[in-house]
C-alpha cells in the first residue's frame, strides 16, 4: 500500500547540518499519511464536526430525488417499484452511498443474493437443510457433523457434501457497504482494471469459530473458505460497485480520495482553538471574589480592634443566609472591601478565530455558508445555487449508475426483465418563467388541437406521476359508476315496496278488488311519460282527477315521477363530475 505524500517534508526542529522546512507546522506531525489512517481520520472528523457533518448529510439527501421508471408495463412496473421503493428502500441505501463516497472518497457495495444451504448425507445421499439441524462445525475440516434424519447415523459432511441453491425471493434481496478501510484493490494501471478484496473482520472470524449458527448458516461458502485459509475474500468480477471521488493521477488511482482530506488541518486547528476557549472559560470566566474589613482611617484600623475569626464567622453566616433568603439584610459594625480575582474571560476568548475556522472548513468542501445555515437570498443567490448544482452534477450521474446497477442485479437474481430506471431531473433553483412558458405551451396546444408539450412533461415539471395519476381518475371513474348504481338499486328496491304496500292497503279497502302489479306498473309508465309533456298547472290537473278516480295507480304514477326527477339529477351531477 503506497502512502499519501502531502508534499511538506523536514522536521519540527531539524538537526545539525540538517535544514528545517519553514513551512511546516506542529499540527502536520500527527496527520495521516497512509490511505487506512487517512479513513480513521475522516470518519472521527465527520462525527466530531458539525459542519461537516450537517454539510454531508445535506450533500447527501439533496440531490437524491424520486426513482422513475422506464417501462409502459404496468405489472413490471409495479414489480421493480415494490421491490426498490420497500424492500431494498433505494432512496435510504443511495444517501448512506453517498455519505460513504464523500467520507471515505470510496463507496462499495455487492448484492447478498439470498440462498438455503442443504448437507448431503454420506451414507444415504440425503439432502437436510442445514436450518433444520443442530451440528458441530469444524472450521479447520470445513465439515458439518449431524445426526442425519432420514438413516439416523452421526455423519460428517465435507466441502463437497454442501450444497447453496438459491433462494429468488424478492424480500430477501440485500445490499451490503462495505467498510473501506478493510477493502484492497488489485489495479492494473494498463487497463484499467480491479480486483477486490475484502479482509474478513477478526470479530467475524471468532464467531465463526465459535460456531455461530445463524451467522454460518447465512455465509457463502467462498467466506468461510477464506476464513479457513486466512486469506483475504476476493470478490467476483463484476461483483462489487465501486464508487470513488476521483484524486490526482500520482496518488493511488485506484483508490478515491477522500474530500474532507483538505479539511483534516483544519479542524486540527479549530480544535487547538476550542481546547484554549475551554481553559479560559474554567479559569477566567466566574471571577473569584474575596471580603475582607475595610480601614476607614490610618488610626482605625479595625484588624487590630475586632476578633478575624467571629468577623469570619459572622460573615459566613450571613452569607448562607442571604442564599436562603435574597432579602436577607445584615448589619455591619464597619465597612466590607470586595476584591475580585480573574473575570476577564470573554475579552480573552477567541470566538472569532474560531468561527473563521470553522468557514475554512465549510469552504475546504466546496460549500457556500450560506448553504447551512440558510440565506441564500439576494442577487447572487441564483449564480450560486447554479454553481452548487453543476458541482453535484458528476456525484448524481454516479448515484444514477448506482440505481441502474441495483435494479439490474434484482432482476437477473429474480429472472425478471430489465428496465431503465432514473430520478427525476434535479434542480436547486425553480425557473418559474420557464414552467410557465411550458405550461403556456401546452395548454395551446390543446386550444389548437396540435400538442407541442406532452402531458408526461408537465406532469414531471409538477412533481406528478403521470401513470399513477391516470390509474386515479380511471378509479375514481369506476367508483362514481358503482355508487350511481347501488343508489339505484336501493331506490328501485324502496319503490316497489312502497308500490306493494300501497296496492295491498287499496285492495285491503276495496274489498280485496284484485290488481295485477306489472299491469298497473306498466300503466303508470305510459301516464307518466304523457305528462312529463305538460306543463306544471296541467300537469296537477291530471294527478287530481287520476287521484279521484283510481287511488292505487295515482299512488304509482307519483312514486314514478319521483324516480324520474331522482334519475336526472344523478345523471346532472355526473356529467358536472
Amino acid at each position: 500500500m503506497s502512502t499519501l505524500d502531502y508534499g511538506i517534508e523536514g522536521t519540527l526542529g531539524g538537526k545539525c547540518g540538517v535544514p528545517t522546512n519553514p513551512h511546516r507546522t506542529f499540527l502536520q506531525t500527527i496527520t495521516p499519511r497512509r490511505l487506512k489512517e487517512l479513513f480513521l481520520w475522516t470518519e472521527y472528523l465527520f462525527y466530531n464536526s458539525a459542519h461537516v457533518y450537517a454539510a454531508l448529510r445535506k450533500f447527501g439527501e439533496y440531490p437524491i430525488t424520486e426513482v422513475t421508471y422506464g417501462t409502459t408495463n404496468k405489472s413490471l412496473r409495479r414489480k421493480h417499484k415494490h421491490l426498490l421503493e420497500k424492500v431494498i428502500r433505494v432512496r435510504e441505501l443511495l444517501i448512506m452511498a453517498t455519505l460513504d463516497k464523500y467520507v471515505y472518497g470510496n463507496a462499495f457495495m455487492s448484492m447478498y443474493q439470498p440462498f438455503v444451504r442443504y448437507l448431503k448425507c454420506p451414507r444415504c445421499r440425503t439432502l437436510t437443510n442445514i436450518q433444520h439441524v443442530d451440528y458441530t462445525f469444524n472450521l479447520a475440516k470445513l465439515s458439518f457433523a449431524y445426526e442425519c434424519g432420514n438413516c439416523n447415523n452421526q455423519v460428517t459432511a465435507s466441502v463437497d457434501d454442501i450444497q447453496d441453491r438459491k433462494l429468488m425471493l424478492a424480500r430477501d434481496v440485500n445490499f451490503i457497504r462495505w467498510d473501506p478501510k478493510l477493502m484492497d484493490i488489485d489495479y492494473n494501471p494498463m487497463t484499467g482494471t480491479s480486483n477486490y478484496f475484502y479482509r474478513i473482520p477478526q470479530d467475524v472470524v471468532q464467531r465463526i469459530q465459535q460456531g455461530h449458527k445463524s451467522l454460518i448458516d447465512t455465509l457463502p461458502l467462498g467466506f468461510l473458505k477464506a476464513v479457513k485459509e486466512n486469506k483475504k475474500f476476493k470478490f467476483a468480477k463484476d461483483a462489487i460497485f465501486h464508487m470513488k471521488t476521483a484524486g490526482p493521477a500520482g496518488v493511488n488511482p485506484q483508490w478515491g480520495l477522500p474530500p474532507l482530506i483538505s479539511a483534516i488541518q483544519l479542524f486540527h486547528f479549530t480544535a487547538v482553538l476550542r481546547k484554549a476557549n475551554e481553559a479560559i472559560a474554567l479559569d477566567h470566566m466566574v471571577p473569584y471574589r474575596v471580603l475582607s474589613p475595610a480601614q476607614q482611617t490610618q488610626q482605625a484600623d479595625p484588624v487590630t480592634t475586632i476578633s478575624l475569626r467571629n468577623w469570619s464567622n459572622k460573615m459566613d453566616f450571613h452569607l448562607k443566609q442571604y442564599r436562603r433568603d435574597p432579602l436577607h439584610i445584615m448589619y455591619a459594625p464597619i465597612p466590607v472591601n470586595v476584591s475580585q480575582l480573574g473575570g476577564q474571560g470573554k475579552m480573552l476568548l477567541s470566538l472569532g478565530e474560531v468561527q473563521e475556522a470553522e468557514k475554512n472548513i465549510v469552504a475546504a468542501l466546496g460549500i457556500p455558508i450560506e448553504f447551512l445555515y440558510g440565506g441564500l437570498t439576494g442577487q447572487g443567490m441564483e449564480a450560486t445555487l447554479r454553481l452548487i448544482e453543476n458541482q453535484l452534477e458528476t456525484h448524481i450521474n454516479d448515484i444514477k449508475d448506482l440505481l441502474q446497477w441495483v435494479d439490474d442485479n434484482c432482476a437477473k437474481f429474480l429472472g425478471w426483465e430489465r428496465i431503465p430506471v432514473d430520478m427525476k431531473p434535479f434542480r436547486m433553483t425553480d425557473d418559474t418563467v420557464q414552467k410557465q412558458t411550458l405550461i403556456q405551451m401546452w395548454m395551446q396546444g390543446i386550444q389548437t388541437g396540435a400538442p407541442i408539450v406532452s402531458n408526461q412533461t408537465i406532469a414531471e415539471l409538477n412533481q406528478i406521476d403521470l401513470v399513477e395519476e391516470e390509474e386515479r381518475i380511471k378509479q375514481e371513474a369506476l367508483d362514481r359508476v358503482r355508487q350511481q348504481q347501488d343508489i339505484q338499486i336501493e331506490i328501485d328496491k324502496i319503490q316497489n315496496n312502497m308500490a306493494a304496500q300501497i296496492m295491498a292497503q287499496a285492495q285491503q279497502a276495496a274489498g280485496g278488488a284484485g290488481y295485477n302489479p306489472q299491469q298497473v306498473i306498466a300503466e303508470a309508465d305510459q301516464i307518466v311519460g304523457r305528462l312529463l309533456t305538460l306543463d306544471e298547472g296541467t300537469k296537477k290537473s291530471e294527478l287530481h282527477a287520476l287521484q279521484m278516480e283510481d287511488y292505487v295507480l295515482y299512488s304509482v304514477v307519483v312514486q314514478r315521477l319521483e324516480h324520474h326527477n331522482t334519475m336526472q339529477k344523478n345523471q346532472a351531477a355526473a356529467g358536472m363530475m
